[in-house]
């Protein structure tokens, strides 16, 4: 077995200090700057995850910042309701198709189970999409508790699995 010598240089004000190894030099300052930018990946990287899960428990909101933008865009495209519903607030939608039989459809179903259904007619590309959705709610963790409540009550329905909490500014 080879033995390997270390050598540690003598760190004087203004020097760079370095490790010996058989000859090789690798310069302590590169080996902390790699660390200090993984740390600070890691750091980030955290926050942004925390911000993430405490959006979606409702514990903060990102309203005011999204309303500014929708604002800012609709003045930038020169429409403000391009949809041509009347609805405001928060909505679960649990599908957009094309046909509105199936629209219609879907929507009588969760009707019948005692949840506000409506149909949004919206014009994309020269084709209407009928988006069925549930609500309209004022406050985001209403439209989030009832997304959470038609996903334990219909586990194996695609239209709830591939649900999302949309937001539709006055």
């Amino acid at each position: 077995m080879k033995n390997k010598t270390y050598q540690m240089a003598t760190i004087r004000r203004g020097q760079t200090a370095s490790f010996i190894n058989n000859g090789g030099k690798k310069r302590l300052s590169e080996q902390t700057g790699s660390v200090n930018k993984l740390l600070l990946i890691l750091i980030v990287g955290g926050l942004g995850y925390s911000a993430f899960i405490a959006k979606n428990k409702g514990l903060i909101s990102f309203d005011k910042a999204q309303t500014l933008v929708t604002n800012l865009s609709s003045k930038v495209s020169g429409s403000r309701n391009n949809s041509g519903d009347q609805y405001t607030g928060y909505g679960v939608q649990l599908v957009a198709t094309k046909q509105l039989n199936q629209a219609k459809g879907i929507m009588n179903d969760f009707a019948r189970d005692g949840y506000s259904a409506f149909v949004v007619a919206s014009e994309a590309k020269g084709r209407t999409l009928y988006k069925v959705r549930l609500g309209p709610y004022s406050h985001k963790p209403e439209a989030v508790a009832v997304q959470d409540k038609v996903l334990r009550r219909y586990p194996n329905s695609p239209y709830v699995k591939s649900s999302l909490v949309i937001y539709k500014p006055n």
